[in-house]
């Protein structure tokens, strides 16, 4: 499903009104900075970097989308046929690059050096908007080398606007609102 920033309600959101609307502005994306959301499940992380996405093609910047797994996968086939410079230099032609559900799966040591060398790839010259459940501290639960994880890190978040969410889950409450449904137990 589509998102846009028109349906995100922030008022019922944790993040701030100027923080949307500096993000909303796509000025960061000019600026070639980078956006990281982290909070748990339901606070509005993907749905506003999604949104962010189609309001910069809109505005008529390039944009990519990818689960972190899925940029993983990318970057892995172009290891196994030796292309994975040119698969970073391919998908680092657009301007804003999004990677949801970073850390829902952990990473073996090559993944993690594959997901690395693209974020260094992409330092400076492109924004990343990143999107993980798991606050800074704790990447090293998905990223299993601790100097992989903090060279990542300090890259990332050289130029860049960090948004926490936190509360319930939208889609939690919104199922509670809707009567939600029970298990039976015998």
């Amino acid at each position: 499903m589509t998102k846009t920033l028109a349906e995100f309600d922030v008022a019922a959101s944790s993040i701030p009104t100027a923080t949307f609307d500096y993000l909303a502005s796509l000025a960061w994306i000019r600026a070639a900075e980078n956006v990281c959301m982290i909070g748990p499940a339901g606070t509005g992380k993907s749905h506003t970097l999604i949104a962010l996405g189609i309001a910069a093609v809109e505005a008529g910047h390039r944009v990519r989308y990818f689960t972190a797994a899925e940029l993983v996968e990318t970057l892995y086939r172009g290891l196994a046929d030796n292309s994975v410079g040119k698969v970073i230099e391919a998908v680092l032609r657009t301007e804003l690059i999004v990677v949801d559900e970073l850390g829902f799966a952990p990473l073996d040591d090559t993944g993690a050096q594959l997901l690395f060398r693209f974020v260094a790839a992409a330092y400076e010259p492109r924004s990343l908007g990143i999107a993980s459940h798991w606050p800074f501290e704790s990447w090293g639960r998905f990223l299993p080398e601790h100097t992989t994880a903090v060279s990542m890190l300090d890259r990332l978040l050289h130029h860049c606007q960090t948004v926490v969410t936190g509360g319930d889950s939208y889609r939690m409450r919104q199922a509670r609102t809707n009567g939600g449904t029970r298990l039976k137990t015998n």
